[in-house]
């Protein structure tokens, strides 16, 4: 059995990834794509196929996911 943990996480611009899950006018949006547009901006497509242009270096919060790693 696969187990995930999701935590909030804080990271630029340049740090979001691919299943990132982004609150944009306080509605979540999973990120499905990101492109760089600019050398200082990268766009992140949603999967409701909704984007946002983000600037590298800004923080922001993501929800992210990563498998369970047990201790011991």
């Amino acid at each position: 059995m696969s187990r995930l943990t999701v935590r909030t996480v804080e990271v630029t611009g340049d740090q979001v990834r691919v299943g990132d899950v982004i609150a944009v006018g306080g509605l979540p949006h999973t990120v499905s794509d990101v492109r760089q547009v600019r050398p200082d901006r990268r766009r992140l497509e949603f999967e409701d196929g909704n984007a946002y242009v983000l600037v590298r270096g800004r923080l922001i919060q993501v929800v992210r996911t990563s498998p369970y790693a047990a201790g011991g």
